[in-house]
């Protein structure tokens, strides 16, 4: 695996490429956001836990919550 990067299987069983956008920790969870190598403006969030398994976000609150830490992130670059 190469450094910055995660591997995610897609719906069809593929294994797809991810880019890690950022990572940070909030209300006890650990959560990454990555994106596919050139389509950097369609970012996915997820949860992670401490043996690498990786979650979809569906909750529209934490939903709401990420998306203003990526853009405090944006806002500082």
């Amino acid at each position: 695996m190469k450094e910055n990067s995660i591997f995610i299987t897609d719906d069809d069983g593929k294994e797809v490429e991810m880019k890690i956008y950022m990572t940070f920790d909030a209300n006890e969870k650990q959560y990454v956001v990555v994106y596919e190598e050139g389509i950097e403006d369609e970012l996915y969030p997820l949860i992670y836990d401490e043996q690498g398994n990786l979650y979809p976000v569906d909750d529209p609150e934490e939903l709401a919550m990420i998306e203003e830490v990526v853009s405090a992130y944006e806002e500082e670059k």
